[in-house]
């Protein structure tokens, strides 16, 4: 398979290089810049008009030309581009180099323009303030399917939407009274956003919402999804409610618990939700749920799956872990200082807490600090997958405040 592709390779390189029609050579692009992301990269240029541009790249620390492309395992060439090009499929932490040439009315390749190196990367290590959204606490932020919109709502009946996740825009709440607290939003089919009162809400484009009846009257914390239409929510005194499709909503067969749950996740064919004094639940339906040791009596704030493990997150960074969401292991705190209130999952795990505090990880157990670049309070996070298939974070918290990394 490497010969034939090699192969082909070397018949595109030829074909750029002689042309096959009574066109031209077109002179290299000037200011070639490669800004990486997470798993892709973007490549622009000073176009010209009428000239048909190829992207050219390798893994590779050597100059790259486009005579020399098809002498490196993995040479490729996006024909046909345009300025920005965003070139996807490539490996995180890989170093890659790029070159663009032109040709006009099917003429051969003219020269390549200088080399350029690029790293793509994972997204978490580097955040941007966006503007403030309104002056309330943010407390639950989600992301639904590749290229819709953001939700985060908070204090008094909140709710906002974006489409970057920097800058939001204030929607018209269906509350009654309007002023009741959301503490949660997630997506999973439809958009959802709990809170105070047993209050839930439902929306399918994130713009419009109605209010929909539930079994409770407790404070509901927390909202997780099976990403197939199936819900639960968490709250105040071992409060669990589940739904399919998110407008009926019933109790759980069972309650194991009065504590007060915060979190709640779904990973590995079972919901896992996590509240005071480290109390732990597991339930692979979202209706029977039992008890299990988390081997901690802090309180438990944030719980996600990924990269085949469940992480749980809380009070002076706390941490446990586990691979099958019902034998759990306490870790050595992420932190010693600022208490963690949320984690996620996307291509690693980032975790977020008071004073701004952001930590990465990709595999649950070892932690890097990043720079948020705020010492606000912050209360959840969320991961997405974009149109390019990086992953991206939305972080919300006190007083409108919301980071993005991507």
């Amino acid at each position: 398979m490497k010969r034939l592709f090699a192969g082909a390779i070397a018949i595109v390189a030829a074909l750029s290089l002689t042309g096959c029609g009574g066109g031209s050579s077109a002179p290299a692009p000037a200011t070639v810049t490669v800004t990486p992301g997470d798993g892709y990269v973007t490549v622009t240029w000073a176009a010209s008009s009428g000239v048909d541009y190829w992207v050219w790249h390798a893994p590779t620390t050597s100059p790259l030309t486009p005579e020399n492309c098809s002498s490196f395992i993995g040479c490729a060439t996006r024909t046909n581009a345009s300025t920005p090009q965003v070139v996807t499929g490539l490996v995180n932490g890989t170093t890659y180099s790029f070159t663009v040439n032109g040709r006009t009315d099917g003429g051969k390749g003219g020269p390549g323009s200088a080399s350029v190196m690029a790293t793509p990367r994972l997204a978490g290590a580097t955040w941007s303030v966006g503007t403030s959204a309104g002056s309330n606490d943010l407390r639950g932020v989600t992301h639904g399917a590749a290229g819709a919109v953001f939700v985060a709502v908070g204090a008094s009946g909140t709710i906002f939407s974006s489409t970057d996740g920097a800058v939001w825009t204030v929607l018209t709440t269906p509350l009654t009274p309007a002023n009741t607290s959301l503490n949660a939003a997630v997506y999973g089919g439809h958009y959802l956003a709990a809170g105070a009162g047993g209050v839930m809400l439902l929306s399918s484009d994130g713009a419009t919402w109605t209010q929909q009846a539930t079994p409770t009257t407790k404070e509901l914390y927390a909202l997780a999804t099976n990403a197939a239409d199936g819900y639960v929510a968490v709250g105040a005194d071992g409060a669990i409610i589940v739904s399919n499709g998110g407008s009926t909503w019933t109790a759980a067969g069972t309650a194991p618990t009065t504590s007060t749950l915060y979190a709640a996740t779904y990973g590995n064919g079972k919901f896992v939700a996590v509240g005071a004094g480290g109390v732990l639940l597991t339930s692979s339906d979202g209706n029977t749920w039992q008890t299990v040791a988390s081997n901690t009596a802090v309180d438990l704030k944030g719980v996600a799956y990924g990269a085949g493990t469940f992480v749980a997150v809380g009070a002076s960074g706390t941490l446990v872990t586990s691979a099958d969401g019902v034998t759990w292991t306490a870790q050595t705190s992420i932190s010693t200082n600022p208490a963690l209130k949320a984690v996620t999952y996307g291509h690693q795990f980032i975790a977020v807490g008071d004073g701004g505090a952001v930590f990465t990880s990709t595999d649950g157990l070892t932690w890097t600090i990043q720079t948020s670049n705020t010492s606000d309070n912050l209360f959840a996070v969320t991961s997405y997958l974009d149109i390019y298939n990086g992953a991206g974070y939305s972080v919300v918290g006190t007083m409108g405040r919301n980071l993005s990394s991507i």
